[in-house]
């Protein structure tokens, strides 16, 4: 393993690739970096542009933040300049609470701890409840999962409710549709 700290990240890896001219950093095998913050990435490979401040984590990435919050994925790309992570493709979202959700290209405003999606998504309860929806917001701050549009409510008895706009408090765990 090599460890290699930058300023903003501490990146370990089993290799590790330096472009010293364009300041671009690669490391490959058990890849993990960790922002100044505490939020911690892991993948199989990352890419660092130091200039830009911009990392790129390929191959079953782990996104942890400091609350607690898990993204999985494929491939995330972490904006620290602009404190945006975006993920691509399929992910889930494994939030403190238990609560689970599966979306693709989700936005993660770290700034403003806010995580939103335009595509469909599917966001569970340890209960057995789901909610299908064509977007989504989540507000780490208030615990509140939103979304409008075609939204579908199957609890666990099988019932179906159908909505244009919901609210979840995931911490309440109270749902007003």
């Amino acid at each position: 393993n090599i460890n290699l700290n930058a300023e903003e990240f501490n990146i370990t890896a089993n290799e590790i690739l330096i472009d010293k001219e364009n300041e671009i950093l690669t490391a490959t095998g058990s890849v993990q970096a960790i922002d100044t913050d505490g939020r911690i990435v892991n993948a199989d490979r990352i890419i660092y542009e130091k200039s830009k401040e911009f990392l790129l984590a390929e191959g079953n990435v782990k996104i942890q933040d400091i609350e607690g919050n898990i993204l999985l994925t494929s491939k995330a790309t972490y904006d620290k300049i602009n404190e945006f992570i975006h993920t691509f493709n399929e992910t889930e979202l494994i939030l403190k609470e238990g609560y689970n959700l599966k979306a693709k290209n989700i936005l993660y405003n770290i700034e403003k701890k806010l995580l939103s999606s335009n595509k469909s998504s599917i966001f569970k309860d340890n209960d057995g409840n789901s909610i299908e929806t064509t977007m989504f917001q989540y507000d780490i701050n208030e615990n509140l999962f939103s979304s409008l549009g075609k939204i579908k409510v199957i609890d666990v008895k099988k019932n179906k409710y159908f909505f244009k706009e919901i609210y979840v408090d995931t911490k309440k765990k109270e749902i007003i549709g």
